[in-house]
C-alpha cells in the first residue's frame, strides 16, 4: 500500500506542470543494455515522452522493453564434406523467452557542466510498475509455460549528454533498476504465498533527445 501511494504521490507531483507550468515538450529516444538479477542480461529499447518545467527540470513518462531469448541446443552429429568444409548438425530441445515491460514516471535534472559548454550533466528518479512475461517450450517433451509476473520498481540514473544542434541532444545514462516483481498470489495452510523473481541490476542506455516534438 506504501509503495501505492508514494507513485501516486509522484504522480500528482509531475502532474503538477499541467497547471500552467508546462513548457516546451521533448522526446527521448533510447537503446540500451541491462542485467537484472533474475534473468540473464540482453538489451533494451525504450522511449520517453516529458515536458520541461524549466531550463534545467522536466517531468515524463518512460516506456522500455526488454527481452532476453536462450535457446538450449545440441550437437547431434559432425560432419565433412568431400572438399574439406566441416559443419555441425543441431537440434534445439528447449527454448525460454523472457521479456519485461517497465513503465516510469520520472523527475529528470540536466545543467551544463560548464558556461557557455555543450556537454551536460544528467539525472533521473523514477517511479513505477513492471511487468514480466516468461514464455517457455521444451520441443522434447512437447511441453509449454507461461508466466506472468508484475510489481513495483523505481530507477536512478545519471550521465552526461552533448548538444548536437538547436533542438537535440545525444546522451550516455548509467542507470540501477530495483524491483521484484511477483507471480501466482495465494494462501497455503492459512499463510500468505507467492512467486517472486528479482529485477534488480546495473544497465546503460544512449539515446536522442528532441526538444519541441512530442505531447
Amino acid at each position: 500500500m506504501r509503495k501505492t501511494m508514494l507513485f501516486v504521490w509522484m504522480m500528482g507531483i509531475l502532474g503538477l506542470p499541467l497547471m500552467g507550468w508546462a513548457q516546451a515538450p521533448y522526446t527521448e529516444f533510447k537503446a540500451g543494455y541491462w542485467n537484472p538479477a533474475g534473468v540473464k542480461a540482453g538489451y533494451l529499447f525504450g522511449v520517453h515522452l516529458g515536458r520541461m518545467i524549466d531550463e534545467s527540470l522536466s517531468w515524463g513518462v518512460e516506456l522500455n522493453y526488454f527481452q532476453r531469448t536462450y535457446r538450449k541446443e545440441d550437437v547431434v552429429a559432425k560432419n565433412v564434406t568431400q572438399g574439406g568444409t566441416q559443419y555441425e548438425t543441431r537440434i534445439m530441445t528447449a527454448e525460454y523467452t523472457t521479456r519485461v515491460l517497465p513503465v516510469m514516471a520520472k523527475l529528470n535534472y540536466e545543467h551544463p557542466i560548464a558556461l557557455h559548454s555543450p556537454f551536460f550533466w544528467r539525472a533521473s528518479v523514477g517511479l513505477g510498475w513492471e511487468f514480466l512475461w516468461n514464455n517457455e517450450r521444451n520441443l522434447e517433451l512437447n511441453m509449454k509455460d507461461n508466466r506472468f509476473f508484475n510489481g513495483f520498481g523505481w530507477q536512478v540514473a545519471a550521465g552526461i549528454g552533448i548538444s548536437i544542434s538547436s533542438s537535440g541532444n545525444f546522451f550516455v545514462d548509467l542507470f540501477y533498476n530495483r524491483s521484484a516483481v511477483k507471480s501466482n498470489r495465494r494462501i497455503v495452510e492459512g499463510l500468505p504465498t507467492w512467486d517472486e523473481l528479482n529485477l534488480n541490476g546495473l544497465g546503460v542506455k544512449v539515446g536522442v533527445s528532441i526538444v519541441g516534438f512530442g505531447w
